[in-house]
């Protein structure tokens, strides 16, 4: 993920997840402005500005540590969002306690098993 473009749009994509998991709603030119300005941020670090170079680093680095089911299922969310789809606090829910049923199943998988000596 150190693509300039991808890593600025990653980003909008969890954050705005995020706001669709809170049921957070906003007009549609409120929106734009969002993508608008992640748009900025990639031309900027396209440009090679230190500070949003390094900023992205950071980020990237950042969205890296998250589990790929929490980023994948807020990134598909935030995308909704943009869209202007949102569901009602129950469907919010039952689609988070989804995810962290998966995601608990996916640590219970990669744990290490416990042996007993013969």
């Amino acid at each position: 993920m150190r693509n300039s473009f991808g890593t600025w749009i990653y980003l909008l994509l969890i954050i705005s997840g995020g706001a669709w998991a809170l049921g957070l709603q906003t007009a549609w030119w409120q929106r734009a402005l969002a993508v608008t300005a992640v748009i900025g941020l990639a031309v900027a670090d396209a440009a090679h500005t230190a500070v949003v170079s390094e900023l992205r680093e950071r980020t990237a680095h950042a969205l890296d540590s998250l589990s790929p089911w929490i980023r994948g299922s807020l990134a598909i969310a935030g995308g909704a969002w943009i869209a202007g789809l949102n569901l009602p606090a129950t469907g919010r829910v039952t689609l988070a306690a989804v995810v962290v049923a998966v995601v608990l199943f996916e640590r219970s998988m990669t744990a290490p098993v416990a042996r007993s000596a013969p």
